[in-house]
């Protein structure tokens, strides 16, 4: 970004400053340095500009402390956040193959049922054959029995 030079008026007194960033924002931070100087020396009559300045960088390097410790919070909860998602997404991921592994064990034992249930199925089916053909067979004695 090319560099700008911007008139500045502060306190009443005129400043030139060469930027790479806009005019307007340099225009914005001067106002906002302009009021703060002004309330300081109307609250204080006896504060100079110098004075007023100095009292306006304190505050400002205040906040920007402030901000910076706010921000590393920020930024130490966004990490924790981070790990809590991440954790998660891996439990999740491990209940889900647990599931399907569950899916798979539950649809083995259900075609071993249904195996169980066509073969007892068939056994009945052969025992009844059984029991027919072993009462055809004592009927036939009982009828050459009676025949005698």
């Amino acid at each position: 970004m090319p560099v700008t030079k911007v008139k500045l008026t502060i306190c009443g007194s005129n400043y030139i400053v060469s930027t790479t960033d806009s005019e307007e924002y340099v225009n914005q931070l001067a106002e906002r340095l302009d009021t703060d100087m002004t309330e300081i020396m109307t609250q204080n009559p006896s504060a100079s500009v110098a004075a007023s300045a100095v009292i306006s960088a304190l505050s400002y390097l205040d906040e920007l402390n402030k901000n910076a410790s706010s921000t590393d919070n920020m930024r130490a909860q966004i990490k924790d956040y981070l790990e809590d998602a991440a954790k998660a997404k891996l439990e999740a991921e491990n209940a889900r193959r647990q599931v399907e592994k569950l899916t798979a064990e539950l649809n083995a034992l259900k075609a071993q049922q249904a195996a169980a249930a066509q073969a007892a199925a068939e056994q009945a089916a052969l025992l009844e054959k059984a029991e027919e053909a072993a009462a055809g067979e004592e009927t036939a004695v009982s009828e050459e029995s009676n025949e005698q």
